[in-house]
């Protein structure tokens, strides 16, 4: 070939190159922009506390909007999977990021706190939340919910100290750099023997954690002190008086409510 044909074949060559890689990244694009979308819905399906099976009616819904207001554009909408199963592969998958995000950041924690707190749901399960704070060396302060633990069986200082115990491995937590404890004032956290905070701090010494760890427990609310310290006899009395006399005739309580 002369040096002419070799530098046609050349550019025609290269056309044909760019032709295929803008086509293939032009499928990639819309690939990604279908898959974000998925996620996007699936997230909202989340944080609505919705059935995974709406994202099917989510996406017939859709459909309906677009075929009626620009049909060109239902193949790309089409391709959008909602089914229950994408769904809850997808919130699996975003749940597994903010975990591994969770990690990193407590990873960063010069001194870390733990608050945890037991209670009762509907269904008669105690659920254990654990929160965490912590400073990172740049003085930025995070405070994270760090996981929600259910109790099956006996709620004592052992199980909820037992609980932490694994939700802190499981997060990769360095009980060396723990300053702090915060709990409720329920006998199974605060007990000096047994209480779970008290466990933990055993646990620590035991390893070889010589570090401070300060243990505070159910921050007093001030109604409380005011119910059981303060005579409020001669107010209370006038009061319940004046609503007795007030609801026990109904005509007393239309005028009240009109004036």
């Amino acid at each position: 070939m002369s040096a002419a044909e070799r530098k046609e074949a050349t550019v025609k060559l290269s056309g044909n190159l760019q032709k295929s890689t803008s086509l293939f990244r032009m499928q990639t694009t819309e690939a990604d922009k279908v898959t974000s979308a998925s996620y996007e819905v699936s997230r909202l399906l989340t944080r609505r506390m919705k059935p995974f099976t709406d994202g099917d009616f989510i996406k017939e819904c859709i459909m309906v909007v677009i075929d009626s207001l620009c049909p060109e554009k239902c193949s790309a909408f089409e391709s959008v999977s909602l089914s229950p199963r994408t769904v809850c592969r997808r919130i699996e998958e975003m749940s597994d990021s903010v975990n591994d995000s969770l990690k990193t950041c407590c990873s960063n924690f010069d001194a870390f706190s733990l608050a945890f707190d037991e209670s009762t749901d509907m269904k008669d399960t105690a659920q254990l939340a654990i929160f965490i704070r912590g400073g990172t060396a740049t003085l930025q302060v995070y405070e994270e919910f760090l996981q929600l633990v259910p109790l099956h069986g006996t709620t004592t200082g052992q199980d909820i100290f037992d609980a932490v115990l694994q939700c802190v491995k499981q997060h990769s937590l360095d009980l060396s750099r723990l300053v702090c404890v915060t709990t409720d004032g329920a006998p199974a956290m605060t007990g000096k023997k047994k209480g779970a905070a008290s466990l933990l701090m055993r646990h620590c010494e035991a390893a070889g954690h010589t570090q401070p760890i300060h243990k505070v427990h159910c921050i007093i609310h001030k109604e409380s002190l005011c119910s059981k310290f303060a005579n409020l006899t001669d107010v209370m009395s006038v009061v319940v008086k004046v609503v007795s006399s007030i609801l026990s005739r109904s005509l007393n309580h239309r005028q009240f409510r009109r004036h």
